[in-house]
C-alpha cells in the first residue's frame, strides 16, 4: 500500500499538550520546515510526503532532501486548509515521524482515504507510554541483568525534585514528554534557583519532572524494533553522539556489523541473551498496545556496565535511516 510520510519532530510536545489544537513553538516548526522532505530518504518508490507547513515551490526545491524526494518520484502533498478535504482514490497508509492526538485529528478531519490512524485508545496508550515514567517499569523488569543501574524518580512536586538534586547535585533532570535532548537540563553547573525555576516551570506544565543519574559514558547507542501484532522484531542497532547536557548532535553512518563492533568493542556485558530479554520486555510492557516503529536509547557506562533504557521513543528515530521498516 502506498505510504503518506510526515516529518513531525514536535510529536513529543503535542503528546504532552494533549490537544487537537496544539501549536509548537517557533524552534520546532523550524526544524519541522527545514527538514520536511526527510521522509525522501526512506520513502519507497511511489509514496509521498505530506507538508505540515506551507512551503512555497520555489522554497521546497531548495531543501534538503529535494533530489531524492525527485529520484523516487515521490508525491508532495500540501495540508488542506481548515474545512477542506483532500481524497485519495487508493487507500493511502499514514506513517508519521511519530502518532499523537492533533495529527490524527487534523488527518481525520482533511482526508478521505487514509489508513492507519490509531483509534483514541490506541493514541491514549501512545501517549502513556511515552511518558518518561516507562522507563522506571522496563528497568524493573531487566532490573537483575543489569543490577548496577540507578531507575529514574518521577518527582511530582517542587521540594521533591529539590531533596533529589541536593543529594546528587550532578545529575539530569527531564521533562516527561521530550525528544533529542530537549526538555533536559544537566544540573552539575547550574546553581540551586537556575534547576529550581526549570523544575517549577516544568512540573507546572507537564505535572512532574524526571530524576537521573548522570552517569559517565564511553558510548550512545540504541535498538530499533518494529512492534506489530504484540510482538517486538529486533530491526538493527544504531550508534550517536550526545553533548555532554544530553542533547543529541548525530548519528554514526556505518553498517550494522560496524555498529555492532562499537558496541561489543566498548562492553563485555553486551551479548545476543540481553538483547532477547529487551525483545522480551518490550513484548510485556508496550507491543500489546502499540503497532509501529520503536527505538530504545541506551549507553555504556564509563566502567563498561549497560543501561538498557534511558529512553523509550515510541516512534521513528534518526537510527531508522538505513533499516528496512516497513509496516504497511
Amino acid at each position: 500500500m502506498r505510504r503518506l510520510l510526515i516529518f513531525n519532530p514536535d510529536t513529543e510536545y503535542a503528546l504532552a499538550s494533549d490537544s487537537i489544537n496544539y501549536t509548537p513553538p517557533a524552534s520546532v516548526v523550524r526544524l519541522r520546515r527545514n527538514m520536511a522532505l526527510y521522509p525522501a530518504t526512506y520513502a519507497s518508490p511511489g509514496d509521498a510526503i505530506l507538508l505540515c507547513d506551507i512551503i512555497p515551490d520555489d522554497e521546497l526545491k531548495r531543501l534538503p532532501y529535494h533530489d531524492i524526494a525527485a529520484e523516487k518520484n515521490l508525491e508532495i502533498i500540501r495540508m488542506p486548509a481548515l474545512h477542506s478535504i483532500v481524497t485519495f482514490k487508493e487507500p493511502v497508509f499514514a506513517d508519521p515521524w511519530g502518532w499523537n492526538r492533533c495529527l490524527a485529528y487534523r488527518l481525520r478531519q482533511r482526508f478521505s482515504g487514509i489508513k492507519g490512524i490509531p483509534d483514541e485508545r490506541g493514541l491514549e496508550a501512545i501517549r502513556n507510554l511515552s511518558h518518561r515514567r516507562t522507563t522506571i517499569e522496563f528497568l524493573s523488569i531487566t532490573a537483575t541483568d543489569f543490577p548496577e543501574i540507578d531507575s529514574p524518580k518521577e518527582c511530582t512536586g517542587v521540594e521533591q525534585a529539590m531533596s533529589v538534586f541536593e543529594k546528587r547535585r550532578d545529575m539530569y533532570f527531564k521533562a516527561p514528554w521530550s525528544c533529542s535532548g530537549r526538555g533536559i537540563i544537566r544540573t552539575s553547573d547550574l546553581d540551586r534557583s537556575q534547576v529550581e525555576q526549570w523544575v517549577r516551570g516544568t512540573i507546572a506544565a507537564q505535572g512532574s519532572v524526571m530524576a537521573e543519574k548522570a552517569y559517565a559514558r564511553r558510548l550512545d547507542f540504541a535498538t530499533e524494533w518494529l512492534c506489530r501484532d504484540g510482538k517486538a522484531m529486533f530491526a538493527g542497532y544504531s550508534v550517536f553522539e550526545t553533548s555532554r547536557r544530553g542533547k543529541y548532535h548525530n548519528n554514526m553512518r556505518e553498517t550494522q556489523s560496524e555498529l555492532e563492533n562499537m558496541i561489543r568493542q566498548s562492553t563485555e556485558a553486551w551479548c545476543d541473551s540481553l538483547l532477547e530479554k529487551i525483545q522480551a520486555a518490550i513484548e510485556q510492557l508496550i507491543a500489546h498496545s502499540y503497532s509501529g516503529p520503536l527505538g530504545i536509547d541506551m549507553l555504556v557506562t564509563e566502567s563498561g556496565t549497560v543501561n538498557p533504557c534511558v529512553e523509550i521513543n515510541l516512534r521513528r528515530t534518526m537510527g531508522m535511516e538505513q533499516l528496512p521498516i516497513y509496516y504497511n
